[in-house]
């Protein structure tokens, strides 16, 4: 089941149909989907698809040889071919005339392996390539070295690629498709869970219920999703002690750089080298007020919502999984807490909503910022916080999120107006209200009569 991507799929398909050579250049992390978006989009078309392993060089000729005479019917090749440039020839006597595709998928194996494929591509986009119909794409789930090896300006392919897309996860309203009969709490709280991954998503679809799904998935030592977050930190990274501590940290509460600091055991100044690094990777993200360029203001989040799932809870069941009590962990360590950690999911759930009837028309102000806000509140003498903010030069909007099974009253949107106005300057506001259950009546009379938008979980369902 191929569930989303319509937007990437369209460009591609019509950067494919436009004559001549194309170079597309497709990045995104790990299990991000970048693999089955390209085997979705080369279905019916005359395409080689190839991809790179952690082996050596002449392992590599083999496999790409071998990937031409399976794929290409009309090739009529007897071993491997004896180079590289035995081999990009013949690509280009394939597409000649005819159109091509060309995947080169996890690219940074190819280039580790064979020395000098950068500069062999350029030499051929630029002196053969470039008369034929081919189709190049190459594609890769190291992004670091995607952007600077690949697309920086440093590369020998600076400047060929003919389009580039770096894949991000899906987001909530797609991820739901993959649960269509799970109840709509569960619904959300898998993605809340999972994150917008299609892969852990196709683990979780696998199950009847969002408690098996955590049970077998998380909570048994052959679960899929068990040690994810571990393995790929060991891929990634050197000192994975040490990112492990800084994630967990983050996860229970410390936000600020010292705070995080502190939690680890080193200071500020030692950690920074690290937080970077995160954030390359979009484990991490740091955000400060929208509309501040105050720096001490700014606060560190986890992104991803597996990574924010696993160290919010695995660490502490760990015990419990090896003595094979996944049940109770999820009784006594999860479950209880789990409506609480859905709190900041909600916020970006309802931003990813917004964002969502911007694009549609729905909302008709263009608003070129969205983020949270939080400061002081000069006449309370204290801090403030708004779940959502978006603005442009001439309009502001503000939302709060309630993820609570109790309507949400008219003291909330009281709070929301006196905390808007903090902000609001010259600029015309706009209010929403995100409600898990639902409003109370007088809230819904004095949101008639003031034009502010009321969200139930059925509305955002409905972009499902």
């Amino acid at each position: 089941m191929f569930i989303g991507r319509e937007r990437e799929m369209a460009e591609l398909e019509r950067r494919y149909r436009q004559a001549g050579f194309g170079f597309p250049v497709i990045y995104g992390r790990r299990r991000v989907g970048k693999t089955r978006l390209l085997q979705e989009f080369i279905k019916g078309k005359r395409a080689v698809y190839f991809m790179a392993t952690e082996q050596g060089e002449r392992e590599q000729r083999h496999a790409f040889s071998m990937a031409l005479r399976e794929q290409l019917p009309e090739t009529q090749l007897a071993g491997d071919f004896a180079s590289w440039d035995d081999l990009f020839r013949y690509v280009a006597e394939q597409a000649r005339t005819q159109r091509l595709v060309l995947v080169i998928d996890e690219f940074p194996y190819l280039a580790k392996a064979v020395t000098g494929i950068a500069s062999l591509l350029q030499k051929y986009i630029d002196h053969v390539w470039q008369d034929t119909q081919l189709f190049l794409i190459l594609c890769g789930s190291s992004m670091s070295f995607m952007e600077r090896q690949v697309l920086g300006y440093k590369s020998p392919l600076y400047g060929r690629r003919t389009a580039q897309l770096k894949l991000h996860p899906l987001p909530y309203y797609e991820s739901l498709r993959f649960f269509p009969a799970w109840p709509d709490e569960e619904r959300l709280m898998a993605y809340g869970i999972c994150g917008g991954i299609p892969q852990y998503l196709a683990f979780f679809s696998r199950y009847g219920s969002l408690q098996e799904a955590v049970c077998e998935e998380f909570l048994s030592l052959g679960g899929h999703l068990q040690e994810e977050p571990e393995n790929l930190m060991l891929q990634e990274l050197r000192e994975p002690a040490l990112y492990n501590s800084i994630l967990t940290a983050v996860a229970h509460g410390a936000s600020r750089q010292n705070d995080i600091a502190t939690a680890v055991g080193r200071t500020g100044s030692q950690i920074t080298f690290y937080l970077n690094n995160l954030q390359s990777l979009e484990l991490l993200t740091r955000q400060v007020p929208v509309e501040s360029k105050n720096s001490r203001k700014a606060i560190y989040v986890i992104a991803d919502n597996l990574y924010r799932f696993w160290y919010r809870f695995m660490p502490e069941c760990a015990t419990l999984i090896a003595m094979g009590m996944g049940e109770r962990a999820w009784q006594a360590r999860i479950a209880p807490q789990l409506s609480e950690y859905f709190g900041h999911v909600f916020e970006d759930i309802a931003m990813q909503y917004v964002q969502a009837q911007v694009r549609q028309g729905t909302i008709p102000e263009l608003y070129t910022t969205y983020g949270h806000w939080w400061g002081n509140n000069p006449r309370q003498k204290r801090e403030e916080e708004i779940d959502l903010v978006c603005t442009n030069e001439t309009d502001i909007l503000c939302g709060e999120c309630k993820w609570r099974n109790e309507p949400v009253g008219l003291s909330v949107l009281t709070t929301l107006q006196e905390r808007a106005a903090l902000i609001q300057r010259q600029r015309r506001l706009h209010l929403m209200l995100f409600a898990k259950s639902s409003f109370t009546l007088e809230l819904q009379q004095a949101a008639a009569e003031k034009e502010i938008q009321l969200v139930t979980l059925r509305d955002l369902l409905a972009l499902c």
